[in-house]
Parts: C-alpha cells; sequence; structure tokens
C-alpha cells in the first residue's frame, strides 16, 4: 500500500468514526440532563408530639405576572415514630410548602402551613414557640436543597384559633431554625400559618 492509499484510507476511517460518534455524544449529553432532571432527594421532618399528624408536601410555582402556575403535590403521609420521610424529585424542593394537619384540631377552616421564616428573622437564627406566637409574617415558601438527603426539624404546638364557629384548637407549625425562603411573605395571626389555596412561590 502506498502512502497515498494510506492517506486514503486514514481519512476516511476518520470520517466514519465522527459520524459514528457524533449521535453518541448528543445521546450522552440527553442521558445526562435526563439523569439531571430525574435527582430525587430523600426528605426527612423530625416532629415531637405529633403522632398521626399527616403532612403534604406541594410545589406551585408561579410566574412573575401569575399567569401561569405549575402545581405538584406529593401523598399524605403520617408521622411515624416522630419522624415522616417523603422521596421526591430535588427539584420540587425550590418553592416547596409543607401543610399539616394534627389529630387534635378542629374546624379550622384552612390547612395548617408550615413557617420556613417569620419576619425579622435571618436565615440559621433560632425561632421559640415563645418567639413565634408574637409574629405577623412569615413565608410558607422553602428555597429548597441540592442534596440526596437532608433531615428537617418541625414545631408543631396545639393552639387556640379563631375557627369556622368560634375558638377551636388548631396547630402552629414552623422550623425551630429559620430556613432559607423564598416569597411572598403572608400576614400570620400569632405566628399561625393557614393556607386556603396553594401557596405559589416565587
Amino acid at each position: 500500500m502506498n502512502n497515498r492509499t494510506t492517506v486514503l484510507v486514514s481519512a476516511v476511517a476518520s470520517a466514519l468514526l465522527a459520524t459514528v460518534l457524533a449521535p453518541m455524544g448528543a445521546a450522552g449529553a440527553a442521558f445526562t440532563e435526563e439523569r439531571a432532571a430525574e435527582q430525587r432527594t430523600r426528605l426527612t421532618f423530625t416532629v415531637e408530639d405529633c403522632e398521626g399528624c399527616e403532612i403534604q408536601l406541594v410545589n406551585a410555582r408561579g410566574t412573575l405576572d401569575a399567569d401561569v402556575v405549575h402545581v405538584w403535590e406529593s401523598r399524605t403521609r403520617e408521622v411515624e415514630d416522630g419522624k415522616v420521610t417523603f422521596r421526591v424529585p430535588t427539584k420540587r424542593t425550590w418553592g416547596m410548602s409543607v401543610t399539616v394537619r394534627a389529630p387534635w384540631e378542629g374546624h379550622t377552616g384552612y390547612v395548617t402551613t408550615v413557617a420556613w421564616r417569620y419576619n425579622g428573622e435571618r436565615v440559621g437564627d433560632p425561632v421559640t414557640l415563645e418567639e413565634a406566637v408574637t409574629k405577623k409574617k412569615a413565608s410558607a415558601c422553602w428555597e429548597g436543597v441540592r442534596r440526596r438527603a437532608v433531615t428537617v426539624p418541625l414545631v408543631v404546638e396545639e393552639v387556640e384559633v379563631d375557627g369556622v364557629h368560634g375558638k377551636v384548637p388548631g396547630s402552629i407549625a414552623f422550623v425551630p431554625t429559620t430556613e432559607s425562603w423564598v416569597g411572598p411573605m403572608r400576614e400570620v395571626w400569632d405566628g399561625v400559618l393557614g393556607s386556603q389555596d396553594v401557596n405559589v412561590c416565587r
């Protein structure tokens, strides 16, 4: 085989190899994006003195003009042995709100919602029940995480609230250490954050 033939064969082989590898590279990129989209987080909430409490996760994200809202909800799970665990798409933790239904609650007319941050608190600040009941505003929207597993302590306490037909037992729910949050901040009554619809986070 002369030099000219060798060069010609090499050029043909290189062209064929490029034709084969190009689609594989594109497929590999798509596979990586798909894996990222499917990444899940094992999210555990520890909750003392709330056996049988029903916890549900909601993710409702909207545009600035609120014309389009995308809503995702988890299944409802009960607290057992002081904790409850969800395995959720990691991307859903951004803008996530958490609702709580306690066995002792009366006809409140709303669903108790976890306060991720109260007015006047910064990320990392501790929050006690005595402080929480003095608050006037709170965020129901968590900034979320990118980790594969995370544990978040919750405080859920029985309090008296204004229900549909007068005073009834209700709940206050919040994180004892202020978490990263997103807007909006909502009005609360004696620290109690209640929702009659999904919390749209931005």
